[in-house]
């Protein structure tokens, strides 16, 4: 924390549009009780922190998450030790709220964080508690992995006559731990979703016989269009972990895993009577044509 009353999150980990910002800066704020606004995360620059296992595995809120929650927590107790200095009080008798620091049950005693900070850098108090300052480096270790649990499915139609599938529903049932923004996890589980429905119907990499790859424009290299996405919805059921402190899964995987299987699973229900069996994806106009003419069992045109 600066004088100035700003919270500086340094995270070994780099956000590629999963919200880190704002997920982080959230387990941040609560554990200092100060505004959301007024916390800053920075991630991703090794001149800041030099350590960091990547962002992957659905981990960085599960790992990273209790790391800055630790680190403020241990913040938040410098600032009680020196405001108790300032207030000529016990540590204990001191307490948090709204970005001020004051003695409780005299609420008319207190003071800023920023003016804590701002004494925080030549307290005598802190000489045995890390040193100068309103900051902690931590880190977290979890003895193992989080699961994370779920299921999606699809209603579809297969339209015989040029071969193409339309999808008309398609719903997704998730458990994420504890979920620190619902509308973060929604938004990932949406963005997944669209995803696996880009690999379920038309993303393909195609490399000609000499290894050139054929697919290496967004011209040729097909993802899914809005008109093409059908209403998404997701079933929340929050379950927290038991391996981190604050209960939380990952989010950003569940999402795309799925709508592959579902997808596939759906269209040879939907092809039944002609005995097709989708084992490769993309499911695409022309693969869809081959499967139903292997079959022997379908006819071009009736």
């Amino acid at each position: 924390m600066d004088p100035g009353g700003t919270v500086f999150v340094h995270v070994g980990v780099s956000a590629q549009g999963q919200a880190h910002e704002t997920t982080l800066a959230q387990i941040c704020a609560d554990q200092l009780d100060v505004p959301i606004e007024t916390v800053m995360v920075k991630g991703g620059d090794t001149q800041l922190v030099g350590y960091g296992m990547g962002t992957i595995a659905s981990r960085v809120a599960a790992v990273a998450g209790p790391a800055v929650a630790r680190s403020a927590a241990e913040v938040a107790q410098k600032a009680e030790l020196v405001a108790a200095e300032m207030f000529e009080c016990s540590p204990d008798d001191v307490a948090l709220a709204a970005g001020r620091v004051f003695v409780k049950g005299v609420p008319d005693r207190s003071l800023s964080l920023g003016a804590v900070a701002r004494a925080a850098v030549r307290s005598p108090v802190l000489a045995n508690a890390g040193g100068p300052g309103l900051s902690h480096c931590g880190f977290f270790y979890p003895g193992t992995v989080t699961w994370v649990f779920g299921a999606q499915g699809v209603v579809l139609e297969v339209d015989l006559e040029t071969c193409t599938v339309s999808l008309i529903a398609h719903v997704a049932v998730h458990d994420c731990g504890r979920p620190i923004n619902p509308t973060v996890v929604e938004g990932q589980l949406h963005g997944g979703m669209v995803q696996g429905i880009g690999s379920a119907l038309m993303e393909e990499l195609i490399h000609d016989g000499e290894g050139q790859l054929l697919t290496g424009t967004f011209m040729e290299y097909a993802l899914p269009r809005a008109d093409q996405v059908p209403p998404l919805e997701v079933g929340h059921l929050d379950f927290p972990s038991a391996i981190n402190p604050l209960g939380i899964k990952g989010v950003g995987e569940s999402g795309i895993i799925a709508p592959a299987a579902a997808i596939a699973n759906a269209v040879e229900d939907a092809l039944a009577d002609y005995e097709v069996e989708v084992d490769k994806v993309p499911i695409t106009s022309a693969r869809l044509f081959e499967m139903l003419r292997s079959t022997g069992r379908w006819p071009a045109r009736a």
